[in-house]
């Protein structure tokens, strides 16, 4: 766009050099830690279709819900970059960056050169951005597109503009349809249906911007004829896509789709948050930062300083349009995905193409305000006004006053957006509650504990692209359910099959889809013996053994031990009971509805050594969470099967088991008549597992390694006592603060050895200390092997008067009492102010 004022060339020279900064950090944030986390399922999707022939790859996207042109790309691009994980995510790390340049490209056409590098500023640690640009789909790509084709619009309406003003050389034709701007136009649309099939969203917002230019810009005359141009670009493009057209139409109809539960203001809020903080940040929607944000971006919608005359040129591309640009590419796929319930997680990321928009709108609400107070004051009508006079002293102050103030709001807003940005993007990079599905650590643990009897089991199919990317073992894979809709049949006949394995590792993801009546996890809770339920982001891994093919090792019957008001345990029967750390035992519980239970009940059990630590617990909702107690009917019997993991470092040794019932919700107890809130099984015997376990098997949350010498520390899990299952669980004072240690003998031990553990305040003023052996007085040091690999647990108290604040937690080494080996610092462990208990 032309603007009145001329820039200097140290102005174009400074704006350059800014940009090109900007672009380097857009670079540096989307290519960090790129490979860090798995692919996930649609990934593991993208790397198939890139091992592919460019015909091959047109065939199977005909079966797919997306076109073959991100599929192409990424072939084209893979056979370079190569097919690990960085090589399959650089394409969008590299669009990603492209995609800041266009944007700030759009700010500067649309307002000015400094809101083009706010624009660019913004967009370049936007988190909704970074994390698609770390992704090996096409989402970054389509948002690209409808960032050209927003530029493109923008430059075929100033040679419209210039072409109806006379301010153009003539042409043989008045209004010629491919002009430079009206064949980018043409090539963003057929590349962006190429893309995705929800770009005629983006073709429909241009096709009501340029509507609004033509209301606006009718005075300039041939409006009939400007239309029709516009009528045949549209006519081209849907030329060029007509041979797929009849492909789309029936992948769109006929592909498996889920609306939304929530309400309106719920969906408009995630919605918002999403946009804002990005994909990671959807547990923030409603929270006073997001607000925060929304409130910068709707100061952008407010056409504040859009009247200004040197914003413009005479007669150049309107203010509607320029206000419109933003406001219509923001709304249009927000009121799309609320008016179609659109707001599960999977469909969140269509929102990505309204992101540039809402950048727009960020850098205008920084910048505009700022522009406001610097609108120079009316002067009084009279001859110049010298220097000296008291008025323009005032007005000189004055200027110098909004200017600081303008400044002032810039530099606060600016960190405020950098500030937010920086935050989420910090938990995107390190947090692992919102990574990604983690296919790679499932694989890893699989191949570190699986025997040559065990088999897998893949609901829903579709992850077995991403599950073979990764999975080099032999271990056969039942890929169920075969046929969509599931054929029960078929279905059924294959998961029998499983019974002739002694474990199944089962992964569940998108099984509401695959899987709707939950038949193969009903099966499964039903026949295994559930050892493992963990979520890795949205794959489920459950590990399952399965029954044994001879008699119980133990039967027990005729308990009658009521628990509560109206439950019964009648008997149960047992197997393994003496077994290998690393090793699975099995137990069938008996249980009898004498009523109906008033509440839903976990049953647990543990596996206890002479201190009373939990060496092992499974909790759950009996017969795999698949019965709850609330939905019993007196007299029922239920079996409820369950298998309980030896953790692999387990301690040599004899070890007590007990078993009871719990309210899921207020955690207490059901007692027995005696009062007692738990049932004695008979013990158990763990013994010394004949190869160490490979480290992947331990499954450790801070897998820092510290070499002492003849011990080594390979990790360590930390959480309050008895939240295992949640370590994200705060931590209170007056609470014990579990840890397992994990600890490999370098040597064959003589030595008898201790640590010193100690949790340190910001002075470095111990307040609260434990010194105790390795594992435990039954196992110490000179009784392990080398090479041996052992957990021990332990608890920290935390003193009940401690405030709250983050503490340090350090170890020390002792081979004996008064020698150290050397110390390690394990991290910083966060106290929670206290609450009534």
């Amino acid at each position: 766009m032309t603007m009145i004022m001329k820039r200097s060339r140290r102005d174009v020279t400074l704006s350059i050099f800014l940009l090109l900064v900007i672009l380097a950090l857009a670079a540096g944030v989307r290519f960090y830690r790129i490979d860090a986390q798995s692919l996930w399922s649609d990934e593991g999707n993208s790397a198939v279709m890139a091992a592919r022939s460019l015909p091959q790859i047109a065939r199977d996207a005909a079966n797919d819900i997306h076109p073959p042109l991100y599929y192409w790309l990424l072939r084209l691009w893979t056979r370079v970059a190569g097919m690990g994980e960085f090589g399959l995510r650089s394409l969008s790390a590299l669009l990603g960056v492209a995609l800041v340049w266009a944007v700030a490209e759009l700010g500067r056409r649309l307002y000015n050169d400094t809101t083009g590098l706010a624009t660019a500023f913004v967009a370049a640690l936007a988190p909704f951005q970074v994390y698609y640009s770390q992704e090996a789909r096409m989402y970054i790509l389509l948002t690209l597109l409808a960032t050209t084709g927003v530029l493109a619009l923008w430059w075929f309406v100033e040679l419209e503009r210039r072409e109806l003003s006379g301010n153009r050389r003539p042409t043989p034709y008045n209004c010629p349809v491919l002009t430079w701007p009206a064949l980018g136009l043409a090539l963003s649309w057929i590349a962006g249906l190429y893309t995705h099939y929800a770009f005629p969203l983006v073709i429909g917002v241009l096709t009501v911007l340029y509507l609004a230019w033509l209301w606006s810009s009718r005075a300039l005359g041939k409006v009939g004829r400007r239309l029709l141009r516009w009528t045949a670009l549209l006519t081209l493009a849907s030329v060029f896509f007509a041979p797929w057209l009849p492909i789309a139409l029936r992948q769109i109809t006929t592909w498996p789709s889920g609306g939304s539960t929530m309400s309106t203001g719920a969906a408009l809020q995630t919605a918002l948050a999403v946009l804002g903080l990005g994909s990671v940040a959807r547990d923030g929607a409603g929270s006073g930062w997001m607000w925060a944000l929304t409130a910068l971006a709707l100061l952008g919608v407010l056409p504040l300083p859009l009247h200004r005359a040197r914003v413009r040129a005479a007669g150049a591309p309107g203010n509607l349009l320029r206000w419109l640009t933003p406001v219509v590419w923001v709304a249009a796929p927000l009121a799309s995905m609320l008016a179609f319930g659109l707001f599960r997680d999977a469909y969140l990321k269509f929102l990505l193409v309204a992101s540039p928009a809402y950048c727009l709108l960020l850098a205008r609400g920084i910048l505009a305000p700022a522009g406001g107070l610097q609108t120079p004051a009316t002067r009084p009508p009279t001859p110049a006004t010298p220097p000296q006079e008291p008025w323009f002293r005032s007005q000189q102050a004055s200027a110098l006053g909004r200017g600081a103030i303008a400044a002032l709001w810039v530099v606060l807003t600016l960190a405020l957006v950098g500030g937010l940005s920086g935050a989420a993007l910090s938990r995107y990079f390190t947090a692992p509650a919102v990574a990604r599905d983690d296919y790679r650590g499932i694989t890893q643990f699989i191949a570190a504990t699986a025997h040559p009897n065990d088999a897998i089991l893949l609901d829903a199919p579709g992850q077995i692209e991403v599950f073979s990317y990764y999975y080099r073992g032999d271990l056969p894979v039942y890929a169920l359910p075969r046929h969509r809709p599931l054929d029960p049949e078929d279905t059924l006949g294959q998961l029998r099959k499983l019974l002739d394995y002694d474990k199944v590792y089962a992964l569940y993801w998108a099984s509401e889809e695959a899987d709707p009546g939950r038949l193969i996890a009903n099966w499964m809770d039903s026949w295994g013996y559930k050892t493992l339920d963990q979520w890795h982001g949205n794959v489920r891994l459950a590990v399952c053994v399965m029954p044994e093919r001879r008699a119980p090792d133990e039967i027990v019957d005729n308990l009658d031990l009521r628990l509560g008001p109206a439950i019964t345990l009648l008997g149960y029967r047992g197997w393994n009971l003496t077994l290998s750390a690393g090793q699975v035992t099995q137990v069938q519980l008996l249980w009898r509805a004498d009523g109906q239970p008033a509440s839903r009940y976990k049953v647990f059990l543990q596996l206890l050594d002479q201190r009373d630590q939990v060496i092992a617990q499974r909790d759950s909702e009996p017969v795999g969470d698949s019965r709850p107690t609330d939905g019993w009917e007196p007299g029922e019997v239920i079996p409820d099967n369950h298998g309980l993991l030896i953790p692999p470092g387990t301690p040599p040794g004899t070890y007590r088991r007990i078993i009871g019932m719990y309210d899921a919700n207020t955690l207490e107890r059901l007692r027995l008549p005696d009062d007692q809130d738990f049932i004695d099984l008979p013990p158990i015997t763990v013994l010394r597992a004949k190869t160490p376990p490979l480290l992947a098997a331990f499954n450790m949350g801070y897998s820092q390694s510290f070499d002492f010498g003849g011990i080594t520390l390979l990790g360590h899990d930390r959480y309050k006592r008895g939240f295992g299952h949640a370590p994200d669980t705060p931590l209170y004072p007056g609470d014990r603060l579990h840890l397992t240690f994990y600890w490999r003998a370098n040597v064959e031990p003589r030595a008898d050895w201790w640590f010193d553990l100690a949790l340190s305040d910001a002075t470095g003023e111990t307040v609260a200390d434990l010194q105790a052996p390795l594992v435990a007085d039954t196992y110490s040091t000179p009784l392990w092997e080398q090479g041996e690999i052992v957990r021990g647990e332990h608890d920290l108290s935390i003193p009940a008067e401690l405030p709250p604040g983050a503490y340090r937690l350090s170890l020390i080494l002792l081979p004996d009492t008064d020698t150290p080996a050397g110390a390690a610092y394990l991290g910083t462990v966060k106290v929670t102010r206290g609450v009534d208990k």
